[in-house]
């Protein structure tokens, strides 16, 4: 699907409709025969789906349920802890969503789905009817599955940082105060999680930071896995950046073959305790737990007891409800990783199918694509490009592009410049 300029909207819907939204009518003057679309969540997956439900379709009512006045950006959350960006850079709301697109934003926490009454049940707001419900809840996380591990050590002196915001801040106070020549450990859990590369790209960003302010200090990375997402290229930014490989080497990285499954944390004396039984204290520990599909999506029974939500890859539709779907990261969808940007072709493709529902036209078979960009510092980036096509009731990688060049300097850093700008422009396609 291609994007639309607000020019381009301004022609198709006429200039005079921007006065009551893009679309020629306010968000309170709906028919009450108009087709109300509910979206629970209001992070990348809900709010894609409820800006290209708008652009394909006038007429419907759109309502988003989501507790939280703004939204902070994952994608670049990273940058924060070297001081390349901030959390308000990355910080939006839905004030452009409601004025532009005419979409209703209920401030409320989604509590529970009553299928045969088509009804949302919410904290304070009661319970709202849909004819067609779209879910999003994004991940939750298994703190379990690492012993004296929990929820409230995260939002204490263990931030994960996984979900941008003040654990992101946090993380990046006790980096900046870490003592000279102190060590970070950074524990990457087994996938699936969001964003694959993004634990090595932490380790990266650090390391710029300590390379600047604390030359003498170590980062340890403990890996639940053997390999990662462009690996070969931050091995090659390390080895010539970083002394990696050798006695001086300011990061190591411990793949699971060689120990590094974290098992443990001991939080009383800062120390992780590997499968092996090697205990590793550390000033700094950052523990990125294992994955599971977020808590609405377990509670509603959406999950079917496991740990993703199944759905059907032709629309995403839930196999448990024909009216509702659920896109993003909480989703049964392999092969396709986890990434904001495959949240929001999962929601322009249900937005599709929901229009095509409504007006009585047949399913189309979609193309999903991946497009991830990471960095290993300012001046060195990569990309990865995917597609999926649907093929006998499963999805299918049809075409898979990584970055593959390590020699060429003007390449990363073009690619660098690629990355910066795709997440800026990712920000405006959703929010804007």
């Amino acid at each position: 699907m291609n994007n639309l300029t607000r020019r381009e909207l301004m022609k198709r819907f006429g200039a005079a409709g921007l006065s009551l939204g893009l679309f020629g009518a306010s968000k309170e003057a709906w028919s009450k025969s108009a087709p109300h679309i509910v979206i629970v969540g209001g992070g990348i997956g809900g709010v894609s789906a409820a800006k290209y439900l708008r652009i394909l379709d006038k007429n419907v009512k759109i309502t988003i349920i989501e507790p939280n006045k703004e939204y902070i950006f994952c994608p670049g959350s990273n940058e924060v802890l070297n001081d390349f960006t901030s959390i308000e850079e990355l910080t939006v709301n839905y004030e452009n969503i409601k004025s532009r697109y005419a979409v209703n934003v209920i401030e409320d926490l989604a509590t529970d789905i009553d299928y045969s009454a088509k009804k949302v049940k919410t904290k304070n707001s009661g319970a709202i009817a849909y004819d067609k419900l779209i879910v999003a809840p994004g991940p939750d996380y298994k703190f379990s599955d690492i012993e004296g591990y929990s929820k409230e050590l995260a939002e204490g002196d263990f931030p994960h940082a996984w979900k941008a915001g003040p654990q992101t801040l946090k993380l990046r106070e006790q980096i900046h105060s870490m003592p000279q020549g102190g060590v970070v450990a950074i524990s990457s859990p087994p996938m699936p999680y969001r964003c694959p590369p993004a634990p090595y790209e932490r380790a990266s960003f650090i390391s710029e930071w300590l390379t600047r302010h604390n030359p003498t200090a170590k980062i340890l990375i403990l890996d639940s896995k053997n390999s990662f997402t462009f690996r070969k290229h931050y091995l090659d930014y390390w080895t010539k950046a970083r002394g990696y490989g050798t006695k001086d080497a300011m990061i190591e990285w411990i793949p699971m073959e060689k120990g590094g499954k974290v098992t443990q944390l001991d939080a009383a004396n800062n120390t992780l305790v590997t499968a092996d039984g090697e205990r590793i204290k550390a000033d700094v520990i950052n523990i990125i737990p294992a994955h599971t599909a977020g808590k609405f999506a377990h509670a509603t029974g959406l999950t079917q007891g496991n740990e993703w939500v199944p759905i059907d890859p032709m629309d995403y539709r839930s196999t448990l409800d024909k009216d509702v779907f659920v896109v993003g990261d909480a989703t049964e969808s392999s092969p396709m990783v986890k990434t904001g940007y495959l949240a929001s072709n999962h929601s322009k493709a249900v937005a599709q199918s929901i229009v095509n529902e409504l007006a009585g036209k047949p399913p189309v078979q979609p193309l999903y694509t991946n497009n991830c960009v990471a960095l290993t510092g300012e001046d060195y980036g990569m990309t990865i490009t995917d597609t999926f096509r649907v093929k006998d009731g499963k999805i299918v990688k049809q075409y898979g592009h990584q970055s593959t060049e390590l020699d060429n300097e003007a390449l990363h850093h073009i690619r660098a410049s690629l990355a910066m700008n795709w997440q800026r422009a990712f920000r405006r396609d959703i929010f804007e």
